[in-house]
């Protein structure tokens, strides 16, 4: 296969997703009219189509180069693009439901049943979809321990246990993290998780936080992630890159640093473990912890100091 169609494709479907935002940009602050403002939606979604179809490419490419590796090395896509890819297939699915992401943003309004999923769900779903098409399937990542280790049991009460004091330390750097930057004039702001708390049904809240962020962004994370990393560049790179990717996603500054740590942590105890379950089960435990206090109160169940 050349290579040449898929950064092509990547580099065309990036300028013509950029421009067509750049354009409503422009138009929404009156410095650019346009006579067919809802042909703008459609040009950025082709963009993102055109952009992922690259990404296609070059994860295909790099899986047929990489098959004469021996099995004890990395032999599938660059988990670069497999993220940019995952990221870009969320934003595909989301794209009809642009009304319920307005209102989501915004923090007001009713979002409709099927938005509230799609905004969501879309991500892990991604996440968890590219991980089994670009590395499971192709079996890129050979003579792993199996997903639930030796001691499935311990690993699960292990990620429990651990997901407690997990959830304890965040908090305690959020709050820091939060102090200094009112100390400087930036106050954060809600992330889109909390604005969904505060919006959506309980009910998919839990699911697509609780359980199914948990196991995808898991199985990325440490699953590809770390163990790619860890045979390309060590235990080093591993654990640093596996986190810095797991803290970026979240897209929050207050946050930044905090699921950082926290993507160290969960990588210790599934190196600790041999056990994809700890780590889920830690990061369940720590996103359960935060999603039923904050639901508490939403329903004014609890009142926090201020």
């Amino acid at each position: 296969m050349p290579r040449w169609p898929g950064p092509l494709l990547i580099v065309a479907g990036l300028l013509l997703a950029l421009g067509a935002f750049s354009a409503a940009a422009m138009v929404a602050e009156g410095q650019l009219e346009i006579d067919d403002r809802s042909m703008l939606g459609p040009i950025a979604l082709a963009g993102a189509l055109i952009f992922a179809a690259g990404l296609v490419y070059s994860a295909i490419r790099q899986i047929r180069m990489r098959s004469v590796l021996r099995p004890d090395r990395y032999r599938g896509p660059s988990v670069i693009v497999l993220l940019a890819l995952a990221l870009v297939t969320a934003t595909i699915l989301v794209a009809p439901f642009g009304s319920d992401a307005a209102v989501l943003m915004g923090g007001a309004g009713e979002m409709t049943f099927a938005g509230a999923i799609a905004i969501l769900v879309s991500t892990p779903l991604a996440l968890a979809l590219v991980s089994w098409l670009f590395v499971w399937r192709p079996r890129a990542l050979e003579a792993l321990p199996s997903f639930p280790g030796r001691d499935p049991s311990g690993a699960l009460l292990a990620g429990l246990g651990w997901g407690v004091l997990a959830w304890i330390g965040s908090t305690l750097v959020i709050i820091a993290v939060g102090w200094l930057l009112e100390l400087i004039g930036r106050p954060p702001e809600p992330g889109a998780a909390e604005l969904a708390i505060a919006l959506v049904d309980p009910w998919i809240v839990v699911l697509a936080i609780v359980v199914l962020a948990p196991i995808a962004e898991e199985l990325f994370f440490r699953g590809v992630v770390f163990n790619a990393w860890l045979r390309e560049g060590g235990r080093r790179y591993a654990y640093v890159g596996s986190a810095a990717l797991f803290a970026v996603i979240h897209v929050s500054l207050i946050s930044l640093l905090p699921i950082f740590l926290l993507g160290l942590a969960l990588a210790w105890v599934y190196e600790r473990t041999g056990s994809l379950l700890a780590p889920i089960a830690m990061h369940a435990t720590v996103n359960g912890i935060s999603v039923a206090l904050a639901l508490l109160v939403r329903f004014d169940l609890v009142q926090l100091p201020v």
